[in-house]
């Protein structure tokens, strides 16, 4: 790698201040190359959940010796477009965003303003000509994405039978790119559009999977090893110097995609190579910052293409921290007596208001908490002294609890919240119960989240509601501005949708309450059941997350992981 490589390098793969130290790449003579893999229709959470092992082994840095894995599983679509292909598409393809390609939804491709902002291929070749590029694609929505003289373009067939993949064609698509990377001719600078995943999700579910998302995806990640593996069994292997990207144009609800608040938006970005930290991405990278960083990785500079993509920024290596660590509040709810008690000495106080009652039998773990909405008045726990709580940064937290809905549930009814939820734009956090939100045609649970900037107001949903049944939540806020709401389902996996809430907008004054927003006034409450509520000063990984949750499953209540 010359000198003008690894300034570009170390100028794009800047990491957060204060976090971490800078990422300079090593002294190398090693030839570049990059594969930029986009896999269509691919939850952020499905990367894990299926698992996607080829893929997980890339993020994870077990691919090959000295490559690392620099990734996220809370990474975003397009903002400026609806989660659809084509947009998305054209985003990763030349790195920036819909008001410059034009291409705002599928049908917009062949207008797009592509020779003013090409492909991140063609700006290679265009740089570096004695490099060759490959761009290859199976939907036909595709074909006009990358013109270039220099840009090869390799249409590949799939035949498609009622959504359904019949006759091999991915696998044979796989084997035709794999001998081809293989080759000792093979391309410098490859795009790869894999649509595999999309059928899947249109045809039985993007959430709650359908069993052919799941068998999609295992398909896609079963491509990936295949390249990776032609990759790296290339006699000149050692010799070069790979970056593999991968990511996804969107995830999806029911059987669609195309709305927002978090489950069509909810991406994967994983990066490999030899220069890239390992670990975690801050924040919310979008998939189309990958773009500037394949260019720069040829030693081109992207400085003056006024690119939208940004640098990715690294995170310090998450800690593994004890969870009784930072835990302000934690009721399980188990004493048969009425008034619910905080385990946590010193912490807030619950107070218990209206038809609300502790040590109910029938909980998740034994006892629960019942907050009947009867219409006389609030009902509900409030969490005296919570409003004076330290969060670290200000507003990192976290809270999970069990939770059964009645199928009678007042529209709109906050489960969790320090806000007045009059308004969404007012200051603080709610968790809600049968809320609708846009295209969704039955009431769900989703999260709402005040911010300091224009857009006011952050909405995450839908998560399904199974009435009458234990189901599992986690909301939390990274120090990065990460936040995540995470929906364990009877199904065992463990669902999440994330959004940038760098300017989140946390304190308000008001304690945190159960079954009602923060004033206490709301007009509907909630009526459910809760169990296990936890209430954290700091955020919870998704490792912590997962491990409350799975502990649940197997019937161990928060209190049973704290004393082990």
């Amino acid at each position: 790698m010359n000198n003008a490589a690894r300034a570009v390098l170390s100028t794009i793969l800047v990491v957060a201040p204060a976090i971490a130290p800078k990422v300079v790449a090593a002294e190398t003579q090693l030839r570049p190359k990059a594969l930029m893999i986009m896999v269509d229709g691919l939850r952020a959470d499905a990367v894990e959940n299926a698992p996607m092992t080829n893929l997980l082994r890339l993020r994870d840095g077990k691919w090959q010796k000295g490559y690392r894995g620099f990734s996220s599983l809370a990474g975003h679509t397009l903002y400026d477009a609806r989660p659809s292909s084509a947009a998305n598409h054209a985003a990763i393809a030349t790195g920036v965003t819909a008001a410059k390609t034009g291409v705002y939804k599928n049908g917009d491709t062949p207008n797009g303003a592509f020779a003013r902002w090409p492909s991140w291929l063609a700006r290679v070749v265009d740089a570096r000509p004695e490099k060759k590029a490959l761009y290859t694609y199976s939907w036909p929505g595709d074909a006009q994405l990358s013109p270039h003289p220099k840009v090869r373009n390799l249409p590949l067939t799939t035949v498609i039978t009622n959504n359904w993949p019949v006759g091999g064609s991915y696998e044979k698509n796989a084997t035709t790119v794999s001998r081809l990377m293989a080759r000792d001719d093979a391309p410098d600078a490859v795009l790869y559009f894999i649509d595999i995943g999309d059928w899947g999700g249109h045809r039985s579910g993007f959430y709650p999977y359908g069993w052919e998302y799941v068998h999609d995806i295992r398909l896609a990640d079963r491509i990936i090893g295949d390249v990776l593996a032609a990759i790296a069994s290339r006699p000149s292997f050692d010799e070069e110097d790979w970056l593999v990207m991968v990511t996804s144009d969107h995830g999806g609800y029911g059987k669609s995609h195309g709305i927002w608040g978090g489950q069509a938006t909810t991406i994967p970005v994983v990066i490999a190579g030899r220069h890239v930290p390992q670990g975690r991405i801050a924040g919310t990278p979008h998939n189309f910052d990958l773009a500037p960083l394949a260019i720069a990785h040829f030693g081109v500079d992207v400085s003056t293409m006024e690119l939208d993509g940004n640098p990715p920024r690294a995170v310090a290596a998450d800690v593994v921290r004890p969870l009784n660590e930072g835990l302000a509040v934690y009721m399980p709810f188990d004493g048969a007596q009425a008034v619910p008690c905080n385990v946590i000495a010193g912490g807030p106080s619950p107070k218990a208001h209206g038809a609300t009652r502790s040590g109910i039998g029938g909980g998740a773990f034994g006892n629960c908490l019942r907050v009947a909405a009867d219409g006389n008045g609030a009902c509900g726990v409030s969490l005296e002294g919570s409003e004076s709580l330290a969060f670290e940064n200000g507003a990192d937290f976290a809270f999970t609890l069990w939770l059964r809905l009645d199928d009678e549930q007042s529209p709109q009814a906050p489960i969790v919240s320090n806000k007045d939820w009059e308004s969404g734009n007012n200051p603080g956090v709610v968790l809600i119960g049968a809320r609708k939100t846009e295209k969704v045609k039955d009431y769900g649970v989703c999260f709402n989240s005040a911010i300091s900037s224009k857009k006011a107001r952050i909405d995450m949903g839908t998560f399904d509601i199974d009435y009458g049944e234990w189901c599992f939540y986690a909301v939390t806020r990274s120090s990065d501005g990460v936040l995540t709401v995470y929906q364990g389902g009877r199904d065992g996996r463990l669902y999440w949708i994330a959004e940038d809430a760098s300017a989140i907008s946390f304190k308000t004054g008001l304690p945190f309450w159960i079954g009602q927003d923060g004033t206490g006034k709301c007009k509907v409450s909630m009526k459910g059941d809760v169990d296990d509520f936890a209430l954290w000063t700091r955020p919870l990984s998704r490792d912590d997350v997962r491990r409350i949750y799975n502990a649940g499953r197997r019937g161990d209540s928060l209190a049973d992981l704290l004393t082990r």
